[in-house]
């Protein structure tokens, strides 16, 4: 057991002050003392920096067999953003199971359309699209009259968080047929031409057009726009050229959007050649808010049916918190509330012993954190909000940590460092 002096550095003072009166024991010989029993984690002028660096917020370390190294208002319920990523990772893993394959249909008709039906696959990239143009060449696939696009899979209004009036590809909207994470990405030659900055991703008609609101220069990712029509506009585009690669003409190039009914023939159901275990490793490494609201959308498909909707995910990532950790767990402010998967809901509530209990059932699947700094770790950040959560990796093992801090200065990386610390003095 580690002694906390470094968390409680004023309590510490007490007691040994208290000890010193009572044993008669020089200072200097009672701290050698009692560092032979509870071998201290961090010096007390650390210690209170460590507070003062949390202020209101929330701060855990736990060793490999699961003892509280550190704990600091540890109880205490606070905005946790993208750091819920993690608990939904875990969720998806329990209810799709990691070999789970994202799909999307291809239908033919009498008069030689194609209607591709999206089923919310978060990574329709063009390296897919390519590979399925290719396999419908192969399946005698030769001419297209209009190329149809179907996203009814998912409900026309998503009560979801995401944000507006913004290019920024964290803002791209979600839906049932979006490519490349409903963004494209930009880029200039030295020249001033514009280019495509994805060698595998073709200039479509519609990016030379958002391309009109930009200064020419870096490359640039940007979202589709808020108008899902925009966004299936893209995706059709980039089937069209694609195919038209492969050999497959397409005679119509106006845009259309239908809803597959029995004047349909199912043509090709391709499955993604990602695994969800391959979608939440993008999803954790680059804090993707595209493919975690995807995932949790999904999710509630699987069980409820599609449409999907942001209610039915609620519900099945809700309850499987409750299944794994008991009554109220996902639905609880004070503990862990979830109503989404991205982390951009600041009504979503997490302490940091409630995201503890969710580490130590993650452990098998650490992996699939990003190691920067010396720390697998998951990042949370939003105006005001800046935490981290996730194992320190040491000989012993891995020493899972939250920190919550929802203030105006982010002091995450230096609390952190402290932590790390902590892990070194334990393991000498």
């Amino acid at each position: 057991m580690a002694v906390t002096f470094s968390v409680h550095s004023k309590l510490a003072d007490a007691l040994l002050r208290n000890l010193l009166l009572t044993l008669s024991i020089p200072r200097r010989i009672l701290l050698l003392l009692l560092s032979g029993l509870f071998p201290m984690t961090l010096g007390a002028a650390d210690g209170d920096r460590l507070a003062a660096l949390v202020g209101n917020g929330g701060v855990l370390l736990h060793s490999p067999d699961g003892e509280a190294i550190i704990s600091l208002n540890a109880g205490t319920a606070l905005i946790p953003a993208s750091i819920l990523k993690i608990p939904l990772s875990q969720v998806a893993l329990h209810e799709l199971g990691e070999d789970f394959r994202f799909e999307t249909l291809f239908y033919r008709n009498a008069a030689g359309d194609l209607l591709i039906r999206g089923l919310g696959d978060p990574f329709l990239v063009s390296e897919e699209i390519e590979a399925i143009a290719g396999i419908l060449d192969e399946l005698g696939l030769t001419e297209v009259n209009r190329l149809v696009m179907d996203d009814s899979a998912f409900a026309p209004q998503l009560d979801l968080p995401f944000e507006s009036d913004t290019l920024q590809p964290y803002g791209a909207r979600n839906g049932a047929l979006a490519v490349n994470f409903n963004t494209v990405n930009l880029a200039w030659s030295a020249s001033g031409e514009l280019q495509s900055a994805e060698e595998q991703t073709p200039l479509t008609p519609l990016a030379r057009q958002l391309a009109r609101q930009l200064q020419a220069g870096q490359t640039q990712r940007i979202n589709v726009g808020e108008d899902p029509v925009t966004g299936l506009q893209q995706a059709q585009q980039l089937f069209r050229i694609f195919l038209q690669r492969q050999g497959i003409a397409v005679t119509d190039e106006a845009f259309y959007r239908e809803t597959v009914n029995e004047s349909w023939e199912l043509l090709y159901r391709h499955r993604s050649s990602r695994s969800l275990w391959d979608n939440l490793e993008g999803l954790l490494r680059y804090s993707n808010n595209f493919i975690a609201n995807q995932v949790f959308l999904i999710m509630g498909a699987q069980v409820h049916g599609f449409p999907a909707t942001a209610e039915a995910g609620r519900q099945v990532l809700q309850n499987t918190l409750e299944i794994l950790y008991g009554e109220g767990f996902g639905t609880d402010p004070d503990t862990l509330l979830m109503r989404e998967g991205s982390g951009l809901d600041r009504r979503q509530r997490s302490s940091a012993r409630a995201m503890m209990r969710v580490l130590e059932n993650f452990k098998p699947n650490a992996s699939l954190l990003t190691e920067v700094d010396g720390a697998l770790r998951k990042s949370g950040t939003l105006t005001g909000v800046y935490n981290f959560a996730g194992y320190i990796p040491g000989d012993e093992g891995l020493y899972p940590f939250v920190i919550l801090t929802n203030q105006a200065r982010n002091h995450r990386a230096e609390i952190l460092q402290l932590l790390q610390q902590a892990v070194a003095a334990q393991e000498d």
